[in-house]
């Protein structure tokens, strides 16, 4: 808060001052140019000193400047580059927003418009006179040069930034008190022109060529750098246009050639005006040299600005430094020609110009090949040397392993082949997200990828790269040029990055084929399996159950035999017979995946009765169960638990009673076996669990439920099982894969103490 306060105060402080010497200059101008149409239209001839001194004090005021002012024809365009000068100010003061590097440079401009014009004297001449007061003479020759040369300094130190005002470091500080001693150094012993050819057109911009140099080696972004870059080449443009124009005053000077000289109209009276030395293109150079600042200031403030004009800028330089140094050459060949002996004369005019324009011509080229490589490595520093990345680019592939190539490290190569900021290489796969590899140089800002080139592969974009527009920025075409190649040169590895891509794919989706098939198989194993113990489940349960009884008839048919009954052994086999049908009846069933027909008709509670009813040995108590069917699943893995129980029973159990019990508890069904026998010790027993209890434990897992035996010498058998069941309506509850229970186990589960 007090940062932001602090800054929009100096803005307001440094727009005062912008106001300030916009008026004084308006106020100098007007009087300059009252003064030089009273000359041009009334003269001074006519006025004797006796009527001058009897005439009032604006009049002799008039008088004395006139001694001193331009004539109206030299006059206008001076005035026409002030108006010029002073509108840049305003620009600067309202464009918004209101950065104080901007309102520091229209500071600049405001004083600069009084400072370096040479009616400003004039006017200062006229307003001593008037008011009395001579000092009114040091506001343009002094106080003016001072005000433009330090907020120039300081301008171009925080133009670049385009933020707050900051404490200046102590470079700046130094520069701005070496030009305001400059400035009034050159008030006082020099003419108004030769003091703006001096300030604006020299120490001014070597100042901001210095600091401006230093910015551009510390600032770690493009962002900054471009701006700074901008302007940077201006200033370079003009020292160089200024030392090719001094270079021509100083031959025109030696060869006493008077064409281009500049009148001191404020120094001596223009009745006896003398003249400085032909400095009138260096002089309006120099004053033409401010408001390109100030309209490169003005491009730069926009944030893209500065990055899309730096190509065409960077041959401007180029045209600028080539035509000072060509136009310079040729007028110095032209003129030294000229003064050469040529039979009994000088040179005639179309000899000079003939021999000016073959000089010109024949170094023509190796000079502007020389400013371009000048101009590029002062603009942009030492880059590497162009085309030399295609040899990297070439041999990289080589270093990478897998046979794939490293797309980072081309990136990396490119970005400092190129001497870019940043590189950005793309590559685009059908079918899934586009893959970028972003490279950024170490220490620097990521700056954003402006200028892309399509990188193609057998009439196909196999993908792109791009750099920041810096990169390629130049005074010629020719990284542009190379960055189209580059992306030529890449269009067969890419094509290698997506051909492996879509290999790597084709096999990833053999591998999950492949494991598909597998699974697959594993699952036909396991239903087979599975269906192989369920066949095996429900013979033992089923078919052996009738043939149990069968063996049982028969043994009994046996009997009568022997006893000589026959007709009862007639009866017996007939009920073997009987059996034999239901046996394969069973067995039928059991191949078509059917346990009782009973059961799948009538359901669980009428199979037991059918099955069990006609043992007097066996009975059946099903008075608890109120539903009449249950769950196919349920009632199957009961059915067969129930009659597995009973077969155990009838085996081992010596013919004592057998009690078969359902009783349904809250979402369970619970069944009972038990009988009277002998029972058995499970902890002698060498394998307590028989197949039969196996097959039990596995049906009723398969469900969700469990099955507990418990069985102790003396105290009988008793099997019981609890199974889950759905809610009417909704779909049987899915199997699961739970193992049969090992002997131990079950063994430690029949000890439980709470059967």
């Amino acid at each position: 808060m007090t940062g932001g306060r602090a800054g929009r105060q100096g803005s307001t402080w440094i727009g005062a001052l912008l106001v300030g010497c916009a008026l004084l200059s308006v106020c100098w101008l007007v009087l300059g140019v009252v003064v030089a149409v009273a000359r041009e239209f009334a003269g001074t001839a006519s006025l004797t000193p006796e009527a001058v001194a009897a005439s009032d004090v604006w009049t002799r005021g008039l008088v004395a400047g006139m001694r001193h002012s331009e004539p109206l024809a030299v006059l206008i365009p001076d005035a026409a580059l002030t108006v010029l000068v002073l509108g840049l100010a305003g620009a600067l003061l309202v464009r918004p927003p209101r950065d104080p590097a901007q309102l520091l440079l229209g500071t600049a401009l405001a004083a600069s418009a009084a400072a370096f014009g040479p009616q400003s004297d004039t006017a200062s001449e006229v307003l001593a006179t008037v008011t009395g007061v001579d000092g009114v003479a040091a506001v343009p020759r002094l106080l003016l040069p001072v005000v433009a040369c330090v907020t120039y300094v300081l301008a171009l130190a925080w133009a670049p930034r385009s933020g707050p005002l900051g404490r200046p470091d102590r470079w700046v500080v130094a520069a701005a008190l070496g030009a305001a001693a400059a400035a009034l150094l050159s008030a006082v012993f020099l003419p108004a022109s030769v003091r703006c050819v001096l300030l604006a057109g020299v120490v001014l911009p070597l100042l901001g060529i210095a600091g401006l140099r230093r910015q551009l080696r510390a600032s770690t972004s493009e962002r900054l750098r471009a701006p700074a870059r901008l302007l940077f080449g201006l200033l370079v443009a003009t020292v160089a246009m200024g030392a090719a124009l001094a270079v021509l005053t100083g031959v025109l000077a030696l060869l006493s050639l008077r064409g281009l000289a500049q009148i001191d109209w404020t120094s001596v009276d223009w009745t006896t005006a003398r003249s400085l030395p032909p400095i009138v293109l260096w002089y309006w150079a120099s004053r033409l040299s401010l408001p390109v600042v100030a309209v490169a200031v003005l491009v730069t403030s926009r944030r893209p600005g500065a990055a899309s004009a730096q190509r065409w800028f960077s041959r401007g330089v180029v045209v600028v430094l080539v035509t000072a140094s060509i136009g310079c050459l040729y007028a110095i060949v032209d003129i030294l020609v000229g003064k050469l002996k040529y039979g009994a004369g000088f040179a005639p005019p179309p000899v000079t110009t003939a021999v000016a324009v073959t000089v010109s011509a024949l170094v023509f080229l190796p000079v502007f090949l020389l400013t371009e490589r000048a101009a590029d490595r002062l603009l942009y520093g030492t880059r590497p040397t162009p085309y030399r990345v295609l040899a990297e680019l070439a041999a990289l592939p080589r270093a990478t392993t897998g046979g794939v190539p490293d797309l980072a490290g081309v990136a990396e190569a490119v970005g400092q082949g190129l001497g870019a900021t940043t590189c950005r290489l793309t590559v685009y796969r059908p079918g899934l997200r586009d893959r970028s590899y972003r490279w950024v140089r170490p220490g620097e800002e990521e700056a954003e990828t402006s200028l892309e080139v399509p990188v193609r592969h057998g009439g196909q974009d196999v993908g792109t790269i791009g750099v920041d527009r810096a990169a390629v920025a130049g005074a010629d075409d020719q990284r542009q040029v190379l960055l189209e190649a580059i992306a030529t040169s890449l269009g067969v590895v890419l094509q290698a990055v997506r051909t492996g891509i879509d290999l790597e794919r084709e096999l990833r989706a053999a591998v999950a084929h492949a494991a598909e098939i597998a699974d697959a198989r594993r699952r036909v194993v396991a239903e087979a399996d599975s269906e192989r113990r369920r066949i095996e489940r429900d013979l033992h349960d089923g078919a052996q159950h009738h043939l149990v009884s069968l063996s049982l008839t028969l043994g009994l048919a046996e009997h009568e035999v022997r006893a000589g009954r026959l007709e009862q052994a007639r009866a017996r086999l007939d009920q073997a017979v009987g059996q034999l049908d239901t046996a394969e009846a069973v067995l039928a069933r059991t191949a078509t995946g059917l346990s009782s027909a009973a059961l799948a008709e009538r359901g669980l509670v009428a199979a037991l009765r059918a099955e069990l009813g006609g043992d007097p040995h066996i009975r059946l108590d099903t008075t608890a169960v109120t539903v009449a069917r249950f769950v196919p699943e349920v009632e199957a893995a009961v059915y067969f638990c129930c009659l597995e129980s009973v077969n155990n029973a009838r085996k081992y159990a010596g013919g004592a009673p057998i009690c078969v019990r359902l009783h349904r508890a809250d979402d369970h069904l619970l069944f009972t076996v038990e009988d009277e026998g002998r029972g058995w010790d499970p902890e002698t027993r060498p394998d307590p669990l028989g197949r039969g209890v196996r097959n039990m434990t596995s049906r009723i897992a398969a469900l969700g439920g469990h099955l507990d035996v418990r069985s102790a010498p003396g105290e009988g058998t008793r099997v019981v099982g609890r199974v889950p069941l759905s809610d009417p309506g909704s779909p049987p509850p899915a199997p699961r894969a739970v193992p049969v229970p090992r002997p131990v186990d079950q063994g430690r589960t029949m000890a439980r103490p709470d059967l």
